[in-house]
């Protein structure tokens, strides 16, 4: 099973259990009764969850190598020792390829249609409920982001055929992604007395740090990485050279950025203490990469599942 299907299972687990609790208690006479007031009126909400989230595509182009970008595939083939690893590294894969070959890249083979991957989403907030259903809410959100592109490198008089292939190369990207929103919401208490829908509406605030971009050549026969390259530059500038004792930085890409958000769900009530809500979340944000040199405004979203605690339950423990 993987993470994908996990997080489904663990979705569809948590919103079967509130209703089926519920029915179970109307069916033997124990209807819910209670007048729910602690769910609107005025005092604080605290929630954590976790679910799923999708990047946008835009800023996944920072990832596909081109010499645009800051961080490219030119700071490994225009060092010359650099150069001469991956070399070696092709030439003994492909046993076609000799020494005396030429290896680069072309620009129109890199992927120009890069997506991120499937990530975890995680989060935590608080709501302050004014009144009459409105409420300010400030939540934090985390998800680790990776994208992952394949480009064939280029030998000037070789081509692909049924007798060789062409020796490929994969790029690995993975950042940070962090997520202040605070937001105006308001819950249509009177829908239901069980299932309750909301909206939030707000300003987000975010930060990115890019953790790892990296070139590998796999093994064609294994699949299994022959040699890695990283494309941040951990020498500041300076030109690499093997066997020489040169300080090394922890280089800093990505940074802070600004956008709005907007989450849409429903408030499944436990009891008056504990509500579980499943909630779609999205937000249009200019992140802290730069594409192509311009910093774009991308659209992201991702589904979540919060248990929700008001500070009634915390003032009868």
């Amino acid at each position: 099973m993987n993470i994908k299907h996990g997080i489904l299972i663990l979705i569809a687990s948590l919103l079967w259990l509130p209703l089926h609790l519920s029915a179970q208690r109307e069916q033997i006479g124990e209807a819910v009764t209670f007048h729910d007031t602690t769910w609107y009126d005025r005092g604080f909400d605290f929630y954590i969850g976790g679910g799923m989230f999708f990047g946008g595509k835009k800023t996944a182009l920072y990832y596909n190598g081109s010499s645009q970008n800051e961080c490219n595939l030119d700071y490994l083939f225009s060092n010359k020792y650099r150069y001469d690893e991956i070399r070696e590294a092709v030439v003994k894969l492909y046993p076609h390829v000799s020494m005396n070959d030429q290896i680069t890249y072309r620009e129109e083979d890199l992927n120009m249609n890069p997506t991120y991957n499937l990530s975890y989403f995680i989060g935590l907030g608080v709501r302050y409920k004014i009144r009459d259903n409105w409420a300010l809410a400030l939540s934090y959100s985390f998800s680790r982001l990776s994208v992952t592109n394949k480009f064939l490198l280029y030998i000037p008089g070789q081509v692909s055929s049924n007798t060789y292939r062409m020796p490929e190369m994969t790029l690995v990207g993975m950042e940070d992604r962090s997520l202040i929103d605070l937001s105006m919401s308001y819950l249509f208490s009177n829908v239901h007395r069980i299932v309750k829908p909301f909206v939030e509406v707000g300003a987000q605030f975010n930060y990115v740090k890019v953790k790892k971009f990296d070139a590998v050549l796999l093994d064609p026969k294994t699949n299994n990485p022959e040699k890695t390259w990283t494309l941040l530059d951990p020498y500041n500038g300076a030109p690499y050279v093997p066997g020489v004792d040169m300080q090394t930085y922890d280089p800093i890409y990505g940074g802070p950025g600004f956008g709005v958000s907007f989450s849409a769900g429903l408030k499944i009530v436990v009891n008056k203490f504990v509500s579980i809500d499943p909630t779609f979340y999205g937000c249009y944000s200019r992140l802290g990469l730069a594409v192509y040199g311009d910093k774009v405004m991308s659209f992201s979203y991702g589904a979540m599942i919060r248990v929700v605690m008001n500070d009634f339950f915390f003032q009868n423990r």
